[in-house]
């Protein structure tokens, strides 16, 4: 019995890791960041398909939680016929052999090809396979079952992501990052909101263009209600802060916030202020 349900333990952890994983893949994969990088701990895979299967109940959403039943039946459908599938076509297979081989005699003996005759005589009468039935049998459900684990772990993934990246339904926290002068190539003068980041000893590698577009964006501008500009918090991992300007509600689809990444001081000349609003707009 304790053999059992260790094995069974063992089968519900991999399949939780494997969720969790593909999850945080797709997750940190919309925002463009490879998830080896993260060294994220264990533990978090383990909890992040509670997310994937349930969803958030708090909230009244139910959708995920009616995906994942759907997802279920569709998988146990899918197991079903794939087993009735190879337990017939064995068999199948091999009447189809041998009535071929049978047709074949019967022509060669009617034309007198009897060369043709003795060499189709060699061959004997073709059995049905003979395998491990069970070991198949468990290959196909686990199969199915990881194939079933990562649709819903990508799809929840990339529905998070897209969710956190736009400002009206991110559950990311407001990031503002205060910073001695001159200490990043982003950001402003607190009393000088016209203060021109670019004048420095800077030199880049890259797209020049997208630095000039995050120039006129590395501030909060909350003025102009459908065009909001708020500064997220996607993660603090590593002794690096990942921040991103959230998307506005009516962006494209196909629109993907860009990164920037703020290597922590280690001299605590930073600043970081977390807030799951953005600061009232002043008049």
């Amino acid at each position: 019995m304790f053999s059992r349900l260790a094995s069974l333990l063992t089968i519900l952890g991999v399949g939780l890791y494997f969720t969790g994983w593909i999850y945080r893949w797709a997750y940190f994969g919309y925002f463009q960041i490879e998830i080896t990088t993260l060294d994220l701990p264990i533990e978090s895979f383990f909890i992040a398909p509670l997310q994937v299967f349930f969803g958030n109940f708090a909230s009244g959403e139910w959708s995920t939680f009616w995906r994942t039943f759907r997802v279920a039946i569709a998988i146990s459908l899918l197991i079903y016929l794939t087993l009735k599938l190879l337990e017939c076509s064995s068999g199948k297979f091999a009447h189809f052999i041998n009535a071929s081989r049978d047709y074949l005699l019967k022509i060669s003996l009617k034309q007198r090809r009897y060369r043709a005759t003795r060499t189709l005589q060699i061959f004997p009468d073709l059995q049905p396979i003979d395998y491990d039935k069970n070991f198949l049998n468990e290959f196909v459900i686990a199969g199915w079952c990881l194939a079933g684990l990562f649709y819903l772990g990508q799809t929840q993934g990339n529905l998070d992501a897209i969710r956190d990246a736009h400002n009206h339904t991110s559950m990311l926290p407001v990031v503002t990052v205060i910073a001695p002068e001159n200490r990043l190539p982003l950001g402003r003068k607190i009393n000088d909101l016209t203060d021109d980041p670019a004048v420095g000893n800077f030199r880049f590698i890259g797209d020049l263009e997208l630095y000039k577009t995050l120039l006129d964006r590395d501030y909060n501008d909350k003025t102009q209600p459908d065009q909001q500009i708020v500064w997220r918090l996607l993660i603090d991992r590593d002794s690096q802060y990942y921040i991103f300007p959230s998307l506005p509600e009516n962006a494209p689809s196909d629109t993907r916030p860009p990164l920037v990444i703020i290597q922590q001081s280690t001299a605590g000349e930073y600043v970081i202020i977390l807030s799951p609003e953005p600061g009232p707009r002043n008049p």
